[in-house]
């Protein structure tokens, strides 16, 4: 189809001064001179003649002077003429062509024989190949430093061994991101026609808001259904069952797929070994909790992964854990009083295994050198707030040594106002009256696996207010009755209530025994770590889960895998998002300027939005024409 486009349009206004030749044609005549003769017949004769050359010739240097102006006029607008001969390669106009390959984990899914990614790279190889030398082109990925390294404009085709090393990375950037990088690197071109081909599986991303360069989506593969399997959130937790203490890795089996996955095999590896193996049954789209149960005999630290058996998309088969063990933990209990209520203390032995490997310490007997051998530190009816206890509190923020710090009936002002700067909360007046459970945070490792259970009641609590910066774990009406902050865990309940019917239910025990493995971290703390978060590091060096060390330029450090981050005696697991493991396919896009194209997408493409440009065409024959005004005008100066 034929098309023209005027880039600057706003001058063709100017094209209205055509008129102007015509008026001085109409105005501007010559009369001749009258001469009397005797006899003028062939005079008049001659002068009809003459009159016709003369009118034909001034007429034709209208036209020449209309076309000068309007065709001067035409190539200023800067004209660009596109027509169906483009769709060929070599015919069409430059262009400056970004090449985006879909490398996030996703792609890694087996279609027939090959990857999503591997099909992605050839559709891109197709691309490059029908680039010209007159064309600018730019290859990114999901992968930021690839790009940092790669992603430049170049003339003309891209090396294809840099599209063929292309790898999957587990930590992709939005494609908002990488669009936006394509425009701003393909702007710098100053190439008047522009496009964006993304090769991808499609699946479902959030799109840029606004696209000023053409983009063409072009799917790697057309296929909708997908069959995966994916293993998430393995973690270390000792449950309680009978006064004993159950270790236990626990892991979820997600069935991403919409029919049912049997014969499922899932094995744990611990410390480089494989410990067990077992088979199980996902219904379709179900989150299956499942166990292995350790028997773990010395303290020390403990790191592997726990995975699923499924070829088509390996990449998100396993789930990373590492936790600290310690068989025989001790506590010390910071208090002005002698003694410990018994629903506390007996906790405390069953998490110990010793009684005696509990302490009560007292302000004369310790300091922050003596505290630094105890795995918990529990501060509990604390009537007196010393210089000293200041100062120890605060090498505990420092330090990031995690404490535990419960409320009573009564608390010494002083006391009461380091509890609400340590969890930026606001306490107020002491509560009698039963409230039931409202709201229990399923997404804090404290409390995922206490029931929402509205029969459970609390009496005599600290009301706090809501509106606080510290996570919320539970909470009694509008009052939250337990807060974490950077590590610490604040119980506002009293322990000491004999009417509390929370502390005689089932969900107590659990809460306070989840509540001292958090604190001698023996819950993993990179629990929630995500591929592409920035982490804290108190260390030098770090060994990668390649297997590599670096020595790190600062302490923030941004892990970009998954895996066990191994640095001063510690491990840390980090796992994927797992965004993209539930597959959503994109089927309609809103979006202007953006297309998704067919499985015939190599004639959709180098369309060119504007075609060429043809002013430089028009500026030519306006120089044609000025010639043959001129060679006109000698021509009759020449005849008088």
């Amino acid at each position: 189809m034929f098309s023209l486009t005027f880039l600057n349009s706003g001058i063709l206004f100017l094209s209205s001064a055509i008129i102007i030749p015509v008026l001085i044609y109409l105005f501007a005549k010559k009369k001749p001179k009258k001469i009397i003769f005797s006899s003028i017949r062939f005079i008049k004769e001659s002068q009809r003649n003459q009159r016709r050359k003369i009118n034909l010739k001034n007429l034709l240097l209208l036209i020449i002077r209309i076309l000068i102006i309007l065709l001067t006029i035409l190539a200023i607008s800067r004209p660009a003429i596109k027509a169906p001969f483009l769709k060929k390669s070599f015919s069409h106009a430059k262009t400056a062509v970004a090449i985006i390959i879909d490398n996030s984990y996703s792609m890694d899914y087996l279609v027939d024989t090959q990857t999503e990614l591997e099909k992605a790279k050839n559709i891109a190889s197709e691309i490059n190949n029908l680039i010209a030398d007159k064309d600018m082109s730019l290859l990114l990925t999901f992968d930021d430093d690839w790009n940092k390294l790669n992603g430049n404009l170049l003339f003309g085709k891209q090396q294809p061994n840099l599209i063929h090393n292309i790898s999957i990375v587990a930590a992709a950037l939005p494609l908002r991101e990488v669009i936006s990088l394509a425009e701003k690197k393909l702007n710098e071109s100053h190439y008047l026609n522009k496009e964006i081909y993304f090769v991808s599986d499609m699946q479902k991303q959030k799109l840029p808001e606004k696209v000023t360069i053409p983009c063409f989506f072009i799917p790697s593969s057309f296929g909708q259904e997908r069959i995966n399997l994916s293993c998430q959130n393995a973690h270390f937790t000792s449950e309680l069952t009978h006064k004993n203490a159950e270790k236990k890795i626990v892991f979820e089996i997600v069935n991403h797929s919409d029919f049912a996955q049997t014969d499922v095999i899932s094995q744990l590896i611990l410390n480089g070994r494989t410990i067990s193996e077992k088979i199980s049954e996902v219904k379709s789209q179900q989150r299956k909790r499942e166990n292995f149960v350790l028997k773990l005999e010395k303290s020390g630290l403990y790191n592997g992964y726990v995975q699923v058996n499924n070829e088509r998309l390996p990449f998100d088969n396993r789930s990373y854990f590492a936790f600290k063990y310690n068989a025989s933990p001790k506590i010390a209990v910071i208090s002005d009083s002698s003694d410990i209520p018994l629903p506390l203390r007996t906790i405390l032995e069953i998490y110990t295994g010793n009684p005696d490997n509990i302490e009560i310490l007292h302000s004369r007997n310790y300091d922050f050198q003596t505290l630094q051998k105890y795995d918990n530190i529990i501060i509990y009816k604390k009537k007196t707030v010393s210089e000293k206890f200041k100062f120890i509190l605060k090498q505990f923020e420092e330090k990031q040594k995690k404490i535990l710090i419960i409320t009573e009936k009564q608390l010494a002002p002083n006391w009461e106002k380091q509890i609400e700067d340590i969890f930026a909360v606001q306490l107020k007046n002491f509560i009698t009256q039963p409230q039931p459970l409202e709201f229990v945070n399923k997404y804090h490792p404290l409390t995922e696996i206490i029931k929402n259970d509205k029969n459970i009641l609390f009496t005599d609590f600290r009301a706090a207010d809501k509106n606080t910066k510290a996570t919320i774990l539970f909470s009694t009406g509008n009052y939250p009755t337990a807060l974490e902050k950077n590590g610490n865990i604040l119980w506002l309940f009293d322990v000491q209530s004999s009417r509390d019917p929370f502390l005689l239910s089932s969900a107590f025990p659990v809460f306070a025994y989840n509540s001292l493995l958090f604190l001698a971290d023996n819950y993993a703390e990179s629990r929630n770590l995500k591929v592409g978060d920035k982490i804290r590091l108190n260390s030098e060096t770090v060994e990668l889960p390649s297997g590599k060390t670096i020595r790190l330029a600062n302490p923030f450090f941004i892990v970009s895998e998954p895996g066990i981050y191994r640095f001063d005696n510690k491990a840390i697991s980090v796992n994927l998002d797992y965004s993209e493991s539930d597959y959503q396919r994109m089927k309609k896009i809103d979006t202007k300027n953006i297309k998704i194209l067919s499985k015939n997408w190599k004639t959709e493409i180098f369309q060119t939005r504007y075609g060429f440009e043809i002013w430089k065409i028009l500026l030519i024959a306006v120089l044609l024409l000025f010639a043959l005004e001129m060679l006109i005008v000698k021509k009759e100066e020449k005849a008088k």
